[in-house]
């Protein structure tokens, strides 16, 4: 299934620092931009037009396989020290995604100790790996460092056991394999929209899009692109050569990004259709903090580009089969701590005051949560329920408040899952064991429609409900909210 990513996720990734505004349209020359990539990335004479991206990946940039994902890396920065450094971050987040991976899946006992003995081979090497002279002429990442053939039989496990999924017990349903390119700066990643936007003239208002200054990620098919900078604050639309390190505000910056992509890539890979997308991006969030005690990613996360994600994956209402949404917030209140509980005080401190709303009813207390607008000067709430079916058809609160509304529910689903997965039952092992069941019943069944059925197969209950009286995982989680 082609992946566009939607115009729901116009300018879904901020920069550093203050938040960014949308940007206005045709500042940004796309066409150049795909012209000077052309002429550093010769194809053998031919012209742009008659190139396929599979091709010209295959032609520019280095392979490394790294489990279920084929990571590429443009083969002219593997001169460059501190890209290569980048390039090694990167392909070891993804390594430690896919050992979470064989946590949250339950994979069975002893393949999941064998990859995990591959895995640890693999990261120790990559810690103190040195790209060698002429490393930009190789095809494949591994080859550039001297002593990698030691490596490769642990690679090579790795790579087959994840693909045919015999290291996680259940058959993925994806039949062709993702790819994650990695674009060390701004210029080069702009280049690449310019490229892709060259080539689907029918996509390119997704592409071709000046608010793509401000986004870390876009995508084709199966195919991702992942910024390693993010965007100044004022991006200059006729020269991106400037970018900001994602290690600059958190030690662990570059491989949060690269890891909540990850993550979500494996879902595609394990799932391809079949989760709800509010789900999805939130395995991607909680990822990161399981990992790496925090996530303070720009990444808006995105979802898959059928038509009935919409801007759903984001936030629940409005059109649901596309709409702008602002950029997120790197200052939110919303990301006080940086995730480092789940978001658990910030959400239980707006449910308080969502309480005060003037609900009457004792459960309508814990249904509420206080929005601010983009000023500070106004305050709305929102209402529970926002997963699943039960929150089709809700309103968007007014514009002005959209900004905290997206950061609101980035929160919120990130809390939810961590909730589901270890305190959604008496013992954590228990919750572990549930939601793992719950992953594995949804590779089986094989179809997004219904996931809330498997949902409520495996947990007795279903997800939600719009009426609130029923016993439903969502009102279960705000009750639980409310008493921590």
């Amino acid at each position: 299934m082609q992946r566009r990513f939607l115009t729901a996720l116009l300018a879904c990734s901020a920069s550093l620092g203050s938040m960014p505004t949308a940007l206005a349209g045709g500042e940004v020359d796309f066409a150049g931009l795909a012209e000077r990539y052309f002429k550093t990335h010769e194809m053998a004479g031919r012209a742009p037009a008659e190139v396929g991206l599979e091709e010209l990946l295959d032609q520019h940039y280095t392979l490394a396989q790294v489990g279920a994902i084929d990571v590429r890396v443009p083969r002219e920065f593997l001169d460059d020290k501190g890209c290569v450094e980048d390039f090694k971050d990167s392909i070891a987040a993804t390594l430690s995604v896919h050992q979470l991976w064989l946590d949250w899946l339950g994979a069975p006992a002893a393949e999941a100790a064998k990859a995990r003995t591959d895995i640890a081979e693999i990261s120790k090497f990559l810690k103190t790996a040195k790209a060698g002279v002429g490393s930009t002429k190789h095809k494949l990442f591994w080859d550039c460092f001297a002593g990698s053939a030691a490596i490769a039989p642990a690679l090579e496990r790795l790579r087959d056991g994840f693909r045919s999924g015999a290291l996680l017990g259940v058959t993925p349903l994806s039949t062709k394999t993702q790819v994650l390119v990695l674009a060390p700066n701004r210029e080069h990643f702009m280049q690449l929209a310019g490229v892709v936007g060259q080539r689907e003239e029918s996509a390119r208002s997704l592409y071709w899009n000046d608010n793509l200054a401000n986004w870390t990620e876009f995508g084709w098919q199966q195919t991702q692109v992942i910024a390693l900078q993010y965007p100044p604050i004022k991006p200059n639309l006729q020269n991106f050569g400037e970018g900001v390190a994602m290690d600059s505000r958190e030690p662990t910056g570059l491989m949060q990004n690269v890891a909540q992509r990850a993550a979500v890539t494996l879902c595609w890979h394990t799932f391809g259709s079949s989760l709800d997308p509010a789900i999805e991006t939130a395995i991607g969030q909680v990822a990161v903090i399981d990992l790496y005690g925090e996530n303070n990613t720009r990444s808006g996360g995105s979802g898959r580009s059928n038509s009935t994600d919409g801007i759903t994956a984001f936030i629940p209402g409005g059109n649901s089969n596309g709409g702008v949404l602002p950029p997120t917030n790197a200052e939110s209140g919303w990301r006080q701590g940086a995730g480092k509980d789940y978001f658990v005080k910030v959400l239980k401190d707006a449910q308080k005051v969502g309480a005060k709303s003037g609900a009457k009813a004792k459960e309508e207390k814990l249904v509420y949560f206080q929005l601010k607008s983009d000023d500070t000067s106004k305050r709305t709430y929102v209402r529970a329920p926002f997963f699943g079916s039960a929150a089709q058809g809700k309103e968007l609160p007014p514009p002005e408040f959209l900004t905290d509304y997206l950061e609101f529910f980035r929160a919120y689903k990130s809390c939810f899952l961590h909730w589901l997965r270890e305190e959604s039952a008496a013992k954590p092992e228990e919750c572990r064991g549930k939601f793992a069941e719950l992953l594995r019943q949804v590779a089986e069944a094989g179809s997004a429609a219904g996931f809330e059925e498997v949902v409520g197969e495996v947990y007795g209950r279903p997800l939600s409900s719009v009426d609130l009286a029923q016993e439903t995982l969502e009102m279960r989680f705000l009750g639980w909210l409310a008493g921590q």
